[in-house]
């Protein structure tokens, strides 16, 4: 049994079992194909439960799979058969929690997809290789929110999203004067 808890992967699905944003930390699935049969398996398994209000969990597979469900996006963290279901379930609601924060309380597909790059970004400072480094979505939200950069920036300190986010604004400005 390891020492520090793990996380196998972190899913986000929409209300169809498509992937919005996945990230896998195990080799568990060594193939796409592997992992989206999990992805549809696990989905198929919870879609018709009651996991709005609070999280919900279960054994599948070998593997603990806690999950949350807020209109029309599924949200997903699964460990391993020995993990504690208490921490799965925190890493769950503090990503649930700091993507409400970053998508400003307008959580669903459209907002999500728009909104991917915060959505990855989140991922990546809540789990790393597997490790869990942060659950508050205080904190979360607080270094997404650092890491993407203000429109007053030069556009070659930009990544594309934020760039054409600033072309969008000026055009909509100058479309309005």
């Amino acid at each position: 049994m390891e020492l520090c808890p793990s996380i196998k992967n972190i899913l986000l699905l929409d209300s169809e079992g498509k992937r919005i944003a996945v990230k896998y930390y195990s080799d568990d699935w060594p193939t796409n194909s592997a992992k989206e049969a999990f992805e549809k398996a696990v989905f198929t398994k919870t879609q018709k439960t009651n996991a709005r209000t609070e999280a919900e969990i279960t054994m599948f597979e070998n593997y603990i799979v806690v999950y949350k469900f807020v209109q029309d996006l599924h949200f997903f963290v699964t460990g391993g058969e020995n993990e504690n279901e208490i921490i799965l379930a925190t890493v769950l609601q503090g990503f649930f929690d700091a993507v409400g924060l970053l998508l400003r309380g307008t959580v669903d597909k459209k907002e999500a997809l728009e909104n991917l790059d915060l959505i990855l970004l989140c991922i990546d400072e809540i789990v790393d290789g597997g490790i869990i480094l942060e659950t508050d979505a205080n904190v979360i939200a607080g270094k997404v929110a650092s890491h993407s950069m203000d429109a007053g920036a030069p556009l070659s300190e930009q990544t594309i999203t934020q760039a054409l986010a600033t072309a969008r604004e000026h055009l909509t400005r100058s479309l309005l004067k």
